[in-house]
C-alpha cells in the first residue's frame, strides 16, 4: 500500500511530466521511463522487477517479472491494456517507479522507501 500512496498522495510531484499533446509523447514516455528505471536501479541486471496487477475478484498483488524485451515498456503496457498506467518496484522493495496519467499529461513518479 505504501507504493500506491507514494503515487496517489495529495502532495505527489512527478519526477518527469510529459504533455500528451506532444507529437512524440509516447516515445518520450518510453525513453524517460527507461532513464528513470536505470537511474534509480529499479531493474536487476537481468531486467527483473515487480509490477502491481489486479487478479481474480479485484484483488491487487505484486507479480515478479523479467522484461526480456527491455525497451518501450509503457507503450507495450498501453498496447495490452489501453492505458499506460502502471506501478513497479525493485526486487528489494526500496525503489518505486510508476506511470500515471493526469488531465493532459503523463507523469513518471519515482520514490525511494526507507529501509526498515
Amino acid at each position: 500500500m505504501s507504493a500506491i500512496y507514494a503515487v496517489n498522495g495529495v502532495a505527489v510531484e512527478p519526477t518527469v511530466s510529459i504533455a500528451d499533446s506532444l507529437p512524440d509523447a509516447s516515445a518520450q514516455l518510453d525513453r524517460q521511463w527507461a532513464d528513470q528505471a536505470a537511474a534509480n536501479r529499479l531493474l536487476t541486471e537481468g531486467g527483473e522487477f515487480y509490477i502491481l496487477t489486479s487478479v481474480a475478484r479485484g484483488e491487487i498483488t505484486w507479480i515478479h517479472v523479467r522484461d526480456s524485451i527491455g525497451a518501450a515498456l509503457p507503450s507495450r503496457i498501453r498496447a495490452g491494456t489501453g492505458n499506460a498506467e502502471f506501478l513497479t518496484v525493485s526486487e528489494d522493495g526500496r525503489v518505486m517507479c510508476a506511470v500515471s496519467t493526469e488531465e493532459s499529461e503523463t507523469w513518471i513518479v519515482t520514490h525511494r522507501f526507507s529501509p526498515g
